[in-house]
């Protein structure tokens, strides 16, 4: 069985490079054409790059990762910014389009622009894992190079529908050894990317136990090996997850002049791993350097100063939260005896339909119930009860004048017969901190939990009486960093003692401020939340301040001088720009920023370029087939903290009305016998008045 899943898995792979896989999706058009850019630019030196993002994914979308996406976007826009790169020299593949044939175009694409005077980049982002065959064993196709018995594997859009769609390490690698340029750049941003750093030729490394049957595999596939002066830059190591947001963006920073350290106005991509590296701090990226000397990957312009704008005085905020015409009520219980709990203390916190968040509180009677007012939108409710584990809700939607009941039942608190102490000091002058508050959380599976906290004496010593199992400590000392410690575990009757060292904050006296910006309108957008967060990357120490806007979209905020990363959030608004600023000391920083309103954003989630037979997908297709009845199902991005947004879905043939639907899931079940081409479009209402619409053309076979 093992075997036979191996073998099926490698003859699907080895299809794939060579047939062009025409049956998952037709390759990308390249946007102008090859000749005319190969005569246009064949003149010495020139730099070629292939950009993947997948981001979305066929049939899970809890796997998509728009952040992929922007942060494509994001790169290919900072590297045609330099003098080094052209656009018609940059293929992107984003989304939808990222299939593995699509995938494997853009490399032999790439294969056909370059040559042996150019530099190549490959930049790749998307979902990462070891290969599997069907028993959760590992595989290892060959050549079998792989010390751990496991090639690594990049998702494609299809790849959790398919299992053997995927672009996997020995197979990239190959297409790369086509390449003849003079040197080649990859960047694999995906869990599990240490594992991408296999040597250019097979025939060369240790980790082959049979260089003999891996000549014969090559020589199969009839293609010329071609080795180069190679450097891969991965988001993690071979073993480790890697997150959306944690190691692009630094790399982007990288190549708009941070990363130049040696100040020749060159960004290589040795420096480019030095500088993102200690900076992805919730991963460990990695780095491959087989390229002699620096990799030259952009040559830095000047950097135009922004023009200064007046400052203008803060003035007051007008904020306004909407009427609390809603209602959630309950019972608290022992969840042992079942009694009624009184006093029980019930908190909820929230964001309303205005986007403003809020707070509210009441307490439990006699009966152990509750009732409390509070504003339509999206909120939690946690409960707090002496004697008793607290216990909270997740996020719920409440509408206008809706009452929503939530009863707990809480278990009664574990014996504190554990106990946690120690010394609380100043990092640099080893005396104590008195008055340091250490605050405990013991949790019990997702939601059940309790806080115990103490502060420090003059000596600087903490004591806290704990339940046996697993806690959290975290230290604040007013002007110093905060520290903390994760996942402690302490057993029954144990005494554990954990000391700090604390560091000072860094003076604030620097000085940011700007105008937050309706980008359409021009208006100044009230009462966003702007957050800064200062980084010292030697000491590794951080930390955050954060403000409003007021009615004329302004905002000031003190902080230290230094590296600056910043984020901006407004209800309804869209806003990705986590890159680096510098405000140097005693200085004024203006930083403005314009904001996208939301927009509302429907797609066809089903059918996809497949092929259909009476609902049932079959297998993907390089258009969309039909045989039989079909469900039409139409999905909207919306907003993750309010109530939907959607007043309706419109289903359309041809431009002939046949369905609306008002509540999720939004699905028409199409089982006209009409052959032929059709188009399917479905229109999307929201209630401010805004539409959107996507529509797509079908083939009916029946």
């Amino acid at each position: 069985m093992r075997r036979n899943s191996k073998n099926k898995i490698l003859v699907i792979l080895v299809t794939l490079i060579f047939c062009g896989a025409s049956f998952i999706g037709s390759a990308t058009q390249l946007n102008i054409k090859e000749q005319d850019v190969k005569n246009k630019t064949n003149k010495g030196t020139e730099y070629w790059a292939l950009l993947v993002a997948v981001g979305v994914y066929a049939d899970n979308p809890q796997q998509d990762r728009p952040l992929m996406l922007e942060e494509v976007d994001d790169l290919y826009e900072t590297l045609i910014q330099t003098e080094t790169w052209d656009e018609d020299h940059i293929k992107v593949i984003r989304g939808k389009d990222a299939t593995v044939s699509n995938i494997i175009s853009g490399l032999r694409w790439l294969d056909r622009m370059e040559d042996k005077d150019d530099f190549s980049l490959v930049f790749i982002t998307t979902h990462g894992n070891n290969l599997r065959d069907d028993d959760g064993n590992f595989v290892d196709i060959p050549p079998k190079d792989e010390a751990d018995g496991s090639d690594e594997i990049l998702v494609s859009y299809w790849g959790f529908a398919y299992r053997n769609l995927f672009i996997y390490d020995d197979e990239l690698n190959f297409l790369l050894n086509r390449l003849e340029s003079q040197g080649v750049c990859l960047i694999v941003d995906s869990c599990y990317a240490g594992g991408f750093n296999d040597p250019p030729n097979w025939l060369n490394t240790g980790a082959n136990p049979n260089p003999v049957n891996a000549e014969k595999w090559i020589e199969g596939f009839g293609e010329e090996l071609r080795g180069q002066n190679r450097v891969v830059l991965m988001a993690s190591e071979e073993d480790q997850v890697s997150y959306s947001g944690g190691f692009a963006p630094y790399l982007i920073d990288g190549i708009r002049g941070f990363a130049n350290t040696n100040e020749d106005n060159i960004v290589s991509a040795e420096e480019l791993y030095y500088y993102s590296e200690p900076r992805a701090h919730r991963q460990h990226p990695t780095m491959f350097d087989g390229y002699p000397g620096e990799f030259p990957l952009v040559y830095l312009d000047e950097i135009k100063d922004n023009p200064e704008i007046e400052q203008q005085e803060t003035t007051e905020l007008n904020v306004g939260l909407s009427p609390e015409n809603s209602k959630i009520k309950g019972y608290i219980k022992d969840e042992d005896t079942n009694d009624p709990i009184q006093d029980a203390y019930i908190s909820i916190r929230g964001r309303d339909d205005n986007g403003d968040f809020y707070e509210n509180e009441t307490t439990s009677d006699i009966d152990g119930y509750y009732s409390i007012n509070i504003p339509p939108g999206r909120c939690f409710v946690t409960v707090y009860a002496e004697g008793y584990l607290s216990d909270r809700t997740d996020f719920d939607d409440i509408g206008e004048n809706e009452i929503i009941w939530a009863n707990f039942s809480l278990q009664p608190h574990p014996p504190e017969n554990s106990v946690i102490c120690g010394y609380i000091k100043d990092d640099e002058t080893g005396e104590p901190i008195n008055g340091a508050n250490i605050t405990m959380e013991w949790r019990l599976g997702h939601n059940q939990f309790y806080f115990n906290e103490t502060n420090s004496d003059i000596n600087g010593f903490y004591h806290l009486n704990v339940a046996a199992g697993q806690i959290e400590l975290d230290v604040r000392a007013k002007g110093y960093f905060r520290e903390d410690l994760e996942d402690i575990y302490i057993s029954e009757n144990e005494t554990r003692w954990i000391n700090f060292s604390l560091s000072h904050l860094p003076q604030e006296n620097s000085v940011i401020c700007g105008f937050i910006k309706d980008k359409e309108t021009g208006e100044p957008i009230n009462h966003a939340e702007v957050t800064f967060e200062w980084n010292n990357i030697q000491t590794g120490s951080s930390y955050q301040n954060e403000t409003f806007t007021d009615s004329d979209g302004f905002y000031k905020i003190n902080i230290a001088f230094g590296e600056i990363y910043h984020d901006i959030r407004e209800q309804g608004y869209d806003y990705y720009n986590p890159y680096r600023v510098d405000v140097l000391e005693n200085d004024t920083f203006w930083f403005n920023a314009s904001l996208e309103e939301e927009t509302l954003d429907v797609e066809i989630a089903k059918p996809l370029k497949a092929f259909y037979i009476n609902n049932n997908r079959l297998f993907p297709y390089i258009k969309t087939r039909i045989i039989g009845k079909i469900d039409i199902e139409a999905t909207v991005d919306d907003d993750w903290w309010g109530p939907s947004s959607v007043e309706k879905i419109e289903f359309y043939i041809d431009d002939e009305l046949k369905e609306t639907a008002d509540t999720e899931p939004y699905i028409y079940t199409w089982s006209e016998k009409k052959i032929g081409k059709h188009t399917i479009k479905v229109i999307a209402y929201d209630f401010d008045g805004s539409t959107d619409s996507e529509e797509m053309e079908v083939y009916k076979l029946f």
